[in-house]
């Protein structure tokens, strides 16, 4: 059997052309009564769940975690279980997004969270049934497949539009 190589000008091709994918996790806090934890950030408008950009070569579900220590100064406890794979593609960007979304547990004392000045404007919980009407668009239907699904299992949502 003939092994192929390739020289790293070739390698280094190769690479520039795969698409480019930007990733990010989110994470699915809630309190003792159910209600979820939502974010208002300083940099755009409407609620989302806490979250962010994956560092490089940082697993998602470990990039969830430290989003909501970073974000809402909360230390989760136990595993983060995945509960979404969302997927927008390029639109008129640059790059298409993939979002892994995680159960991060309960928050026993929502008042001692405390919002990263920098990023975070505010921090509510909401019921399931009863989320803000300014939740982003794709937020909504990332909340719909997990509250639909009973916080249990893993949805796939296809985006038509980026985030």
């Amino acid at each position: 059997m003939t092994t192929i190589r390739f020289t790293p000008e070739e390698t280094a091709a190769w690479y520039a052309s795969v698409p480019k994918v930007a990733l990010s996790a989110s994470a699915v806090l809630r309190d003792t009564q159910g209600r979820i934890a939502l974010v208002r950030n300083t940099y755009r408008d409407g609620w989302s769940l806490p979250g962010g950009v994956v560092d490089d070569n940082e697993p998602p579900a470990e990039a969830s975690i430290r989003e909501v220590r970073e974000e809402l100064g909360h230390e989760v406890v136990g595993p983060a279980t995945l509960l979404v794979v969302q997927w927008a593609g390029r639109g008129l960007g640059p790059v298409q997004f993939l979002n892994f979304t995680f159960d991060v547990g309960v928050c026993e004392d929502p008042a001692k969270l405390v919002p990263q000045e920098e990023e975070i404007a505010e921090i509510a919980f909401f019921l399931p049934d009863a989320l803000p009407a300014g939740l982003r668009p794709f937020m909504r239907h990332r909340m719909g497949a997990i509250i639909g699904s009973g916080f249990q299992g893993i949805s796939y949502i296809q985006e038509d539009e980026t985030f």
